[in-house]
């Protein structure tokens, strides 16, 4: 089963059929089971390993991967299958006896290198069985990977082997056959691998915490898969997916990482001197996983991490080292591509400057076919462009793109810094960017029902004749916001619409529409910390904390009625969503998001 075009497993693939759900996907509808699966890479999402692993485990995973490019993220289900579940083939159980029916080798992941003797290098035992002082005594500027062989006070390689195991394995997959893995200390880590998708990762984090792990450096959690104190006001039902939810997040807990986060923009929390590391500093080494914040913590913070894999991020945070290589690096993070903006596209900067960031985001990261690009245009803008815009933008960036990375020439911190005609010098590939390419893009995500000819909707706001064939096209039944998280100052940007909305209406109804439910997505620190959450409240809002939208799947959270159409002003949940949760998906500014929650239409 083939494809030239990268496919992002979580949001792609249904883990418990195989199918591929990616409704913009040139596979969407054929079944991954069994096949041997050939892609560029996967699309950058850190939970691509927890769908691998759930895959497997369901026995509906490919035979095997072949991929053109070293993407850890995909590998690090199998590898998770074999080295800490010790399925070295996988076990796979009769669900009413609990007895073994069959049995299957774990899946191989490949990678054709372009070589002249067209070598495929794989993730076999008989590869990746390198010992483990052999692999040690091969750190020369590091020293051995721990150097007092320990991860913590009162934990020894023989409890932790397994870990290390993932860890070094993966490292040999990543680095060059030429050469040898080295290792560096990180300061903080973020875990993605909380949300719960299936039995597989509750199953890996359990023995994680039986075989007594402790992470070592200070380590967030990523939103998890319910909201943790609210679930029952929110009216979500107590079954077996909620009750493993909260085991997996008391795990992880369990394990040393801080109860006060569960948020997929942990670059938002204020630094806790016990528990949180707070936000990184350009040049910190750290090791975080959630693909939104590990673009925005290279592009916007100039901190250094790569995109970790689900699973792989709480071992690096048990280790505090991680492979020293990618983005870690000086070198590759110099982009090696040039997306330069046409100036009719900057006509947005003035019109629909809070919609033009997602989309932006989306469309760069779909263009960049993992490399790390220099963004060129928006020079002029800088002093317009805020962190909230970053925000929204490195989201849909995240969502699209396998590089972690992406510099805006005159904004983020190392474009600021560098010689841009050295770095434009030094690209290999370069793009132009239309309002053609933006406005594709844009239909692409805003899923209008009645798009067409000649009935389009634009990133302006406006139809081309005018005219609407059928105002249900245009109703909304649920607003979602938050997707990452709100930050205070959204919260506030919020609120400020919500007023100027009530002021302006004749009535001065301060009531939103009957039919349209509005729910925004935060941190449970920052809605602790808010005084304009409980006015929004007033206004009928809800806000759901501790999860995040790419989690909220099921009624009442999401309209029971399959026809439903929800409005998001992420690119990020515009992409995921429909497939998803099977409902059609609007995309507007947040002004989009407030107007219709009065009027129930967009």
């Amino acid at each position: 089963l083939y494809s030239d075009v990268p496919l992002s497993f979580w949001g792609g693939i249904d883990e418990r059929t195989g199918i591929v759900i990616d409704a913009s996907h040139p596979l969407c509808g054929k079944n991954v089971s069994n096949t041997i699966l050939v892609l560029p890479s996967g699309r950058g999402s850190c939970t691509a390993s927890q769908v691998l692993l759930e895959l497997i485990l369901n026995r509906k995973s490919p035979r095997a991967l072949i991929l053109r490019d070293r993407d850890g993220l995909v590998c690090v289900g199998a590898l998770v299958a074999r080295c800490v579940l010790g399925l070295e083939k996988s076990q796979l159980l009769d669900d009413d006896t609990n007895t073994s029916t069959s049995s299957v080798p774990v899946l191989d992941v490949l990678q054709v290198t372009n070589n002249d003797d067209d070598t495929i290098i794989s993730d076999s035992s008989s590869t990746a069985s390198t010992k483990f002082d052999t692999l040690i005594e091969s750190q020369p500027k590091y020293g051995s990977i721990l150097p007092d062989g320990k991860f913590v006070v009162g934990q020894t390689m023989e409890e932790v082997e397994e870990k290390l195991d993932l860890l070094i394995r993966y490292a040999r997959i990543v680095t060059p056959p030429s050469s040898t893995p080295t290792y560096i200390d990180v300061t903080s880590a973020h875990i993605d691998g909380c949300t719960y998708i299936g039995p597989g990762g509750l199953r890996f984090v359990e023995k994680l915490v039986e075989d007594g792990g402790r992470v070592k450096i200070p380590t967030t959690l990523n939103s998890v898969s319910t909201d943790l104190r609210n679930w029952k006001r929110l009216g979500i039902r107590d079954d077996e997916s909620l009750r493993n939810s909260i085991k997996q997040a008391d795990a992880y807990v369990a394990l040393g990482c801080s109860s006060k986060s569960f948020t997929c923009a942990p670059y938002l929390l204020e630094k806790d001197a016990t528990t949180d590391a707070g936000v990184p500093q350009k040049g910190d080494q750290i090791i975080w996983g959630e693909s939104n914040a590990v673009v925005f913590s290279n592009s916007a913070l100039g901190a250094r991490t790569e995109k970790y894999a689900d699973y792989l991020d709480i071992c690096c945070a048990i280790v505090g080292k991680v492979p020293y290589l990618g983005v870690h690096l000086d070198e590759p993070r110099i982009p090696t591509m040039i997306l330069e903006i046409d100036d009719n596209v900057l006509e947005f900067m003035s019109q629909e400057v809070d919609l033009l960031f997602p989309v932006l985001g989306h469309l760069c990261g779909s263009l960049s076919d993992g490399e790390v690009p220099l963004l060129v245009g928006l020079e002029k803008y800088a002093d317009r462009v805020t962190l909230d815009h970053l925000k929204a933008f490195c989201a849909a960036f995240g969502t699209t793109a396998a590089s972690p990375l992406i510099h805006i020439s005159g904004i983020t911190p190392e474009a600021r810094l560098a010689d841009i005609d050295v770095w434009k010098k030094s690209a290999t590939r370069s793009r132009s960017i239309s309002a053609k390419d933006l406005q594709e893009t844009f239909d692409l995500l805003d899923q209008r029902k009645s798009h067409s000819k000649t009935n389009k909707n634009t990133m302006s706001g406006n139809n081309d004749d005018g005219n609407d064939d059928n105002p249900n096209d245009n109703k909304v039944d649920l607003v979602a916001l938050g997707n990452p998280h709100l930050s205070l100052s959204e919260v506030d940007g919020l609120l400020r619409l919500v007023e100027d909305r009530v002021a302006s209406s004749e009535n001065k109804n301060t009531n939103k529409h009957d039919n349209v439910s509005v729910l925004a997505c935060i941190s449970r620190a920052l809605y602790d910390k808010s005084p304009n959450v409980k006015k929004l409240e007033d206004f009928g809002f809800i806000f759901v904390r501790d999860t995040c939208w790419c989690m909220l799947l099921e009624p009442p959270i999401i309209p029971s009625d399959p026809n439903a159409t929800i409005l998001t002003n992420s690119g990020k949940y515009a992409h995921y969503g429909p497939g998803l949760t099977n409902r059609n998906f609007r995309l507007g500014s947040m002004k989009d998001c407030v107007d219709a929650a009065w009027t129930g239409s967009l």
